[in-house]
């Protein structure tokens, strides 16, 4: 296989944590890099399931922590959220 060399442009977090990570598993920066890249393009369609569902959920979470609602104040806009749907449902059904 022929090889062939690019540049990239990373900020210094990202180069230091790409070192951690490739450190971690015995490789260079180079040669981790590489595998990072020769993995996203094996299947660029595919869907990521390599992620857990929390950290799926993760900026879920976050974007919750940031309102600064509290979990029945959420219970509470969701319930009256279905309560709204349900009667356009019964509405549209002219069941009422």
């Amino acid at each position: 296989m022929q090889t062939h060399i690019i540049e990239v442009k990373v900020s210094d977090e990202t180069l230091k944590r790409l070192d951690e990570r490739a450190r971690h598993i015995g490789q260079d920066r180079a040669e981790f890099a590489g595998k990072l890249i020769e993995k996203e393009l094996a299947e660029p369609e595919a869907p990521k399931a390599d992620k857990t569902f929390d950290e799926i959920l993760a900026p879920i979470r976050q974007g919750f922590a940031e309102t600064g609602m509290t979990e029945n104040e959420l219970d509470q806009m969701f319930e009256e959220a279905r309560e709204e749907v349900w009667q356009e449902r019964q509405k549209a059904n002219g069941t009422r």
